[in-house]
C-alpha cells in the first residue's frame, strides 16, 4: 500500500529534531532503565529482533487466515531477514523469553508438528508503551493529535501497527540495522544500544567534554556485569565512537552521534509508515479502536 509519511532525512532535518531524539532517548530509558524484565527484550540484535519479529506477526494473525499463523518457523524466517541469528539461537531466546513471562507457545490444533508463538498479555502492555515513545517523539514534528490512537494505547490500532510493521523489516534489514559498523558494535553487545542511549543522555549534559562513567552504576542500570560494560567501552574506543582519557572519562564521537541520528530517524520513519497504512486500513474497514484488558485477553488466545 503506497501512503505517505516521513522519510528519514526530512525528520533529520526537521528543526525540532534535535529536541525529538532527546525526548526519544529520555522516554526509553525511564521504560527500561532499573528493569532487567524488560531489558531482556533488547539484550543484543538477535533479541531486540526476535521481539519484533513476534510483534509483527502477532499484530498481521487472523484467526481465519491459516496463512497467518504466527508459527516458530515463519518467525525464524522473518529473523533470518537480518542474519543476526541462527535458528539455534531464536530457539534459546524463544525458551528465554517464555521463561520470564513475555510469550506463550502451543501446538496447532490439526497440525502437532507446527507451534506458534502469540505474546502475553503482559508483553502486549509493554508492547504499548514501547510504540508509545516512538509516537511522542513524532509529535514533537507533526501535529501530536495525529497520533492519537497509539499514544492513547488503543490495542487495536496497535495490532494494525505491528501487521503494517511486517512489511517494514526488510528494508530495516537493509538501510537501519547494518548501515553504521559503530552502531552495529552496540546493536550486538548485550543492553549495548541502552548504555549507549545513557551515555548520548550524559554527554548531552556536558555538551563536546569529556564525563565520567560510573561503570557499576551503568552495569545496575541495565542489569549487566561492570566487566562487560568495560570491554564495550574499550571496543567502542577501539572503532573510533568514543574517546577515553587516562582517568576512564570519555567523550563521544560526532560520527558515532551522527550514525545514532540517522538509525533513529530511521525507526521513526518506519513507525510513520506503519501509522499511516494502519489509518488507512482500519478506515478503509470502518473499525474502532479497542483498548480493553478484555481484548488483550482475547487476542493472546490460543486457537
Amino acid at each position: 500500500m503506497e501512503v505517505a509519511y516521513l522519510a528519514p532525512d526530512r525528520i533529520l532535518a526537521h528543526p525540532k529534531f534535535g529536541h525529538c531524539r532527546n525526548l526519544y532517548i529520555s522516554d526509553l530509558l525511564a521504560l527500561y532503565e532499573f528493569r532487567p524484565d524488560r531489558v531482556e527484550l533488547l539484550l543484543d540484535a538477535g533479541r531486540i529482533m526476535v521481539y519484533a519479529a513476534i510483534m509483527a506477526l502477532w499484530g498481521g494473525y487472523r484467526d481465519n487466515d491459516r496463512s497467518s499463523l504466527p508459527t516458530v518457523g515463519r518467525l525464524k524466517r522473518t529473523v533470518d531477514l537480518f542474519q543476526i541469528a541462527s535458528p539455534r539461537q531464536i530457539d534459546r531466546i524463544l525458551s528465554r523469553f517464555a521463561q520470564v513471562g513475555h510469550i506463550e507457545t502451543a501446538p496447532v490444533a490439526d497440525d502437532l508438528r507446527m507451534r506458534i508463538v502469540l505474546p502475553t498479555a503482559a508483553l502486549i502492555a509493554h508492547d504499548r508503551a514501547f510504540i508509545r515513545v516512538h509516537y511522542a517523539a513524532l509529535g514533537e514534528l507533526v501535529a501530536c493529535d495525529a497520533y492519537a490512537r497509539p499514544l492513547a494505547g488503543d490495542l487495536v490500532f496497535l495490532k494494525a501497527i505491528r501487521s503494517a510493521w511486517i512489511a517494514a523489516l526488510e528494508p530495516m534489514a537493509k538501510d537501519i540495522l547494518p548501515a553504521d559498523p559503530q552502531l552495529y558494535r552496540f546493536y550486538a553487545a548485550s543492553a549495548g544500544m541502552m548504555i549507549l542511549f545513557k551515555l548520548v543522555d550524559m554527554q548531552a549534559l556536558h555538551p563536546g567534554r569529556f564525563f565520567a562513567v560510573d561503570h557499576s552504576e551503568l552495569a545496575r542500570r541495565f542489569g549487566v556485569s561492570r566487566t562487560h560494560v568495560g570491554k564495550l567501552l574499550k571496543t567502542a574506543a577501539a572503532d573510533g565512537g568514543l574517546e577515553r582519557e587516562a582517568d576512564g572519562r570519555l567523550r563521544l564521537d560526532p560520527s558515532l552521534l551522527r550514525a545514532l541520528d540517522r538509525n533513529i530517524a530511521g525507526r521513526l520513519s518506519l513507525l510513520d509508515r506503519a501509522h499511516a497504512v494502519a489509518v488507512a486500513e482500519l478506515d478503509a474497514a470502518g473499525t474502532n479502536g479497542l483498548s480493553t484488558d478484555s481484548a488483550i485477553a482475547q487476542a493472546t488466545l490460543m486457537p
